[in-house]
């Protein structure tokens, strides 16, 4: 164990953090204000060390947007910026396999060079010794259960934070209370003020959390598949970004993820949770190398066309009742579904089969005739979905779908929800059903398979 006090004793954080880089597996941060060109990131980067940093978000704008542009331009799985709201303020670096500093130090020239601070750096011997690393691996934990992924919406605020700052200092005031007005993240209070909050309420956050954090994930896929460096030779070149990683998904899934009838997700999120950039880069060579579509992706883009011109702002109104089996059709999460629902609800004899084909037409039919609790039909629920408020607030509208009487029709449930999302808006939503969320699993992120 060392005392890092920066000019007062000669050890600085530079030096421990210039020595530690050759040898960590990853880096963990959790440092609350972050600002500059701190010199960790672009040696993670440049060294290829995964690095997970978790920042703070108010409306003090804690860190620099450049640093957020950063993480958002690199689009990597392994190089993660999360940032936890209001009563965030550690500083702590965690090098894994090499040690960990607490201490005062924001990532600031001035925390690491010219500041009077003080910390602590434990070798990976102390650490074992300490018994250390589980107490850090549990305080990781449940900073990361109060993150929120980095997004584009969150970064674009916090952008516009700063422009209005910058322009208008007198009003500082009145634009924090416009900020947390509106604010995308909700505010955390202290955690021993945390009210009691009802169940759904719970439920809600959550869902939002984890639906928002996949999408950058899907995002940050989208436009690194979608780059010609990237592209099959095969793939129609007028095929959206959200399309492109639905499909890519797709083809990893069929190609490498299920083996005969048995998903192995599981095992393979074990193998690559340690490094998904490495996952994520082999499966990208992959695709690029494919001569033709490995498992129908190319149908499905031409499909996925219909979905979205049926579901035209312009033309979803006047949908007949053909024009939506259609897009049923099209659906896989609504074709995988129809399989598993139960004859009875169909009005079916228990022991007659029917065959797919008919089966997602008795599918849409059902849905088709059923109503909400006030009279809503289901095209009145994806005009909701997909053009009721503002575009950026799709995913509160999807739990509306799935919760709330008023919205809900029976199996129509969240993958169908999130697939046809992202047929009909492609350039905002990618695709996200069970089979996405597989595919990313096995690929070594940490996302939740929803099911309906």
């Amino acid at each position: 164990m060392r005392i890092v006090a920066g000019g007062l004793n000669g050890l600085y954080l530079e030096e421990i953090h210039t020595n530690s880089i050759k040898d960590a597996i990853w880096v963990k941060a959790a440092i609350a204000y972050a600002n500059g060109h701190p010199k960790i990131f672009d040696d993670c980067w440049k060294n290829g060390v995964p690095l997970t940093f978790y920042g703070r978000y108010d409306s003090s704008a804690p860190v620099s947007t450049n640093i957020l542009k950063t993480f958002l331009d690199r689009k990597s799985p392994s190089f993660i910026c999360k940032l936890v709201p209001d009563i965030f303020h550690p500083k702590v670096i965690w090098w894994g396999g090499y040690g960990a500093y607490i201490g005062s130090a924001n990532l600031t020239d001035n925390g690491w060079v010219g500041n009077i601070e003080m910390g602590v750096f434990f070798s990976q011997e102390d650490l074992i010794a300490n018994n250390l690393e589980t107490e850090l691996d549990d305080f990781f934990e449940q900073v990361d259960a109060r993150a929120h992924s980095l997004t584009k919406e969150i970064y674009d605020e916090i952008c516009d934070l700063e422009s209005k700052e910058f322009n208008a200092k007198k009003s500082r005031g009145n634009e924090k209370a416009t900020f947390d007005k509106k604010r995308i993240i909700p505010r955390l209070p202290p955690l021993q003020q945390v009210p009691p909050k009802n169940s759904n309420e719970r439920r809600r956050n959550a869902f939002l959390k984890e639906w928002r954090d996949t999408l950058q994930i899907l995002r940050d896929i989208a436009d690194r598949v979608s780059s010609p460096s990237n592209q099959p030779a095969w793939l129609p070149q007028d095929t959206p970004k959200g399309v492109q990683a639905d499909q890519f998904l797709h083809a990893f899934y069929y190609n490498h993820v299920l083996q005969g009838q048995r998903a192995t997700h599981h095992e393979l999120h074990e193998k690559n949770a340690k490094n998904p950039e490495v996952a994520l880069k082999n499966a990208i060579s992959w695709w690029k190398g494919t001569p033709t579509a490995p498992s129908w992706e190319d149908a499905n883009i031409r499909n996925s066309r219909v979905v979205k011109d049926k579901l035209n702002i312009r033309k979803i109104q006047n949908l007949t009742e053909d024009e939506f089996l259609e897009v049923c059709k099209e659906v896989h999460a609504l074709t995988d579904h129809c399989l598993r629902v139960r004859n009875s609800t169909f009005g079916l004899p228990a022991n007659q089969y029917t065959e797919k084909a008919e089966r997602i037409r008795i599918l849409g039919h059902y849905l088709w005739v059923q109503r909400t609790n006030n009279n809503r039909n289901v095209v009145d629920v994806l005009k909701h979905v997909l053009y009721g408020g503002k575009i950026e607030d799709v995913p509160d509208r999807i739990w509306e779908c799935i919760s709330l009487d008023e919205f809900k029709i029976p199996h129509l449930g969240i993958s169908s929800l999130g697939e046809i999302v992202g047929w009909a808006l492609p350039d905002t939503y990618p695709p996200r059903n069970g089979r996405t969320s597989k595919a990313l699993r096995a690929l070594g992120y940490k996302v939740k398979i929803h099911s309906e």
